[in-house]
């Protein structure tokens, strides 16, 4: 993969985007229905990644005269492929794959299905009907990274992302380190999305190790690793959502990627006819990533200095170096 620096300039509400500029897309007449369809790996109601997405879909539905459907348990490649198509016969006009694993799936029926439009998230679009929104995980991780690197007393943090190859972990251990050349971070992958057995195993054992920060990236299994630092009265960071509702007490602030309001503007651009076919970036700046109120553990001092950081990366006073999907 090419790594290269980049600011994201890129506004999700502006006019100018090349991905919404488009003369012969598809209009829907205004106040005609049409047919939105989500496809999600895990479940919907996991308080995180797909539970956002299927909260954007019933606001398509609420708002936009749309008829709408959800699949769940969409986790192979088999079943990626099947259901899409399923859908697409079905006559559904925009369907949404809520993650990278619906890149190959998408971009290879995109050609057959030329009156339906693709929308997956995290990869690269290879077709004019294929759009690939993608969030900026090395700022996540870079910022969540400086949060608990700040607060740890023990100066062993704990991450369990979902994969080891997942982009935010290097950003999020070099943001530790940054803060004292004494803190450690320990990492094990669960190998899974949503194995909430593996994760708090994984937790336990950091805990005992003396980790006192634990951050979980994941999407069915954040709150049980959250609930694991409650127990042992550690703390935690969440992961996609502000997720200080599973313990105040616990939860110092969570990553956030405000996927609903994404999939309610896409919704938008492509009943207006402005949805085009590319891949887009979207970082903090774009006010589709922020960081989660602080909870009450966070000293004033400790917030100042995140803020001035996370404020100077906005202005791109400083970039990271950030891996685009070839």
């Amino acid at each position: 993969m090419r790594v290269i620096i980049i600011v994201i300039l890129v506004l999700i509400a502006t006019a100018c985007s090349p991905l919404f500029q488009v003369e012969n897309a598809v209009r829907v007449k205004e106040g005609t229905s049409f047919h939105a369809a989500l496809l999600v790996e895990g479940e919907i109601y996991d308080q995180g990644w797909d539970s956002q997405a299927y909260k954007g879909l019933k606001e398509i539905e609420r708002t936009m005269n749309a008829k709408v459907k959800v699949v769940q348990y969409v986790d192979n490649d088999d079943k990626r492929r099947s259901e899409t198509e399923a859908l697409a016969k079905e006559g559904y006009q925009l369907i949404f794959g809520n993650g990278r694993s619906f890149e190959r799936a998408f971009n290879s029926l995109a050609k057959k299905y030329p009156n339906t439009h693709f929308v997956f998230f995290n990869g690269q679009s290879k077709e004019t009907n294929v759009s690939a929104m993608n969030f900026t995980p090395e700022s996540m991780g870079y910022f969540s990274g400086m949060v608990a690197g700040l607060m740890t007393k023990t100066h062993k943090v704990g991450l369990i992302p979902a994969y080891q190859s997942m982009k935010e972990i290097d950003s999020f251990v070099k943001a530790v380190k940054e803060q004292n050349s004494a803190n450690q971070v320990l990492i094990e992958e669960v190998q899974d999305w949503n194995d909430g057995e593996k994760a708090e195993k994984i937790a336990r054992e950091m805990i005992k190790s003396g980790v006192d920060i634990l951050v979980p990236m994941g999407d069915g299994f954040n709150l049980k690793v959250i609930m694991e630092a409650h127990h042992a009265n550690r703390l935690a960071i969440g992961y996609i959502s502000n997720q200080s509702f599973v313990s105040k007490e616990t939860v110092i602030t969570s990553t956030v990627q405000h996927v609903t309001n994404l999939y309610v503007e896409i919704a938008k651009k492509y009943q207006e006819g402005t949805l085009q076919g590319g891949s887009l970036y979207f970082d903090f700046q774009d006010g589709v990533q922020e960081l989660a109120p602080f909870g009450p553990m966070v000293p004033p001092e400790v917030q100042k200095k995140v803020m001035l950081r996370l404020a100077q990366y906005k202005e791109g006073k400083f970039t990271l170096p950030v891996v685009v999907h070839k």
